[in-house]
C-alpha cells in the first residue's frame, strides 16, 4: 500500500491520506457531503484536501477534472475498486487507514449463516463502508459467528470493528467473543472480548495486553442473535 501526504505549496501538511481505487458501487453518493468546482489557481488535489480536512465528517475525497467531492464514506487499500459501477474518479484518497493495517492478507472469509446475498461475510474485509453495506449472520443452532483465514500466522495487536451505520434500531452486535490461534478448527485462544451491545455506527477497537499471533481469527456471539459489523480493521 502506498501513502501520500497532500501538502500545501507552503508545505503544511494538510490531510494525511492513502490513495485508493477511486471506484465504487452506486451507494457511495449517498454518503456525498459536498461537490465543488475548483478554481484554476490552486493545486486540485490539496484543495481538494483541504475540504476534507475542514469537515470533520469527511473520511473520502476524490477528483474527477477538477470537481472536489467530499464523502462520510469509509476507504481502506484492501478495497479493489467495482469494475461494474459507474461511480469512478480520476484519483481518491481516504483518510480511514492505518501504516499497519494487514487486513489484505485475508485469503478467505465464512459465517454461520447469510441473512441475504448482500451482506455475504467478505464484505466485512472489502475495504469499503457506506450506509448500510456490511456482513449479516443468521444464528445457526443458537449461535452467529463470523470467520477468516489470514493465510498464515500474522502477529495482530489491534482489531477495529466498524458496526452498522444505517441507523438500525437493535444492536447486532453484543456478547462477542473474539479468538485468534493458529487451530484451524477455530478453538483458539481469546483476543479479547465485548460484553456490552454496541450501538449503530460505533468504532470499537480491541487491544490484548500483548500482541496474538495466529491465522484465524473469528467472531462469535452465542446469544440467540444476528451478528452483523460493516467492516473490520486488522492491525499488525
Amino acid at each position: 500500500m502506498v501513502f501520500d501526504c497532500p501538502l500545501t505549496s507552503s508545505g503544511i501538511m494538510l490531510s494525511p491520506s492513502s490513495k485508493v481505487t477511486p471506484s465504487f458501487p452506486s451507494d457511495v453518493l449517498e454518503c456525498i457531503l459536498d461537490s465543488v468546482t475548483l478554481a484554476d489557481t490552486s493545486p486540485a488535489i490539496h484543495a481538494c484536501a483541504l475540504l476534507c480536512l475542514l469537515n470533520k465528517a469527511c473520511q473520502l475525497y476524490c477528483l474527477r477534472d477538477r470537481e472536489c467531492w467530499t464523502f462520510t464514506a469509509m476507504v481502506t487499500g484492501t478495497w479493489k475498486g467495482d469494475s461494474a459501477s459507474t461511480v469512478t474518479y480520476d484519483i481518491c484518497y481516504s483518510t480511514w487507514y492505518h501504516s499497519n493495517d494487514i487486513t489484505h492478507f485475508v485469503i478467505g472469509t465464512s459465517a454461520s449463516s447469510i441473512y441475504n446475498p448482500l451482506s455475504t461475510p467478505d464484505k466485512a474485509v472489502n475495504g469499503f463502508i457506506c450506509k448500510w453495506d456490511c456482513f449479516h449472520s443468521n444464528e445457526q443452532n443458537g449461535m452467529s459467528w463470523w470467520r477468516a483465514d489470514l493465510g498464515a500466522p500474522r502477529s495482530v495487536s489491534t482489531i477495529q470493528v466498524q458496526t452498522r451505520r444505517d441507523g438500525y434500531w437493535r444492536s447486532n452486535f453484543h456478547h462477542v467473543i473474539i479468538t485468534l490461534g493458529n487451530s484451524s478448527d477455530y478453538v483458539n485462544p481469546v483476543f479479547d472480548t465485548y460484553p456490552y451491545k454496541a450501538t449503530s455506527g460505533e468504532l470499537l477497537t480491541f487491544t490484548p495486553s500483548t500482541p496474538i499471533i495466529g491465522r484465524y481469527l473469528q467472531f462469535d456471539t452465542n446469544d440467540n442473535v444476528h451478528l452483523s459489523f460493516s467492516e473490520i480493521k486488522i492491525i499488525s
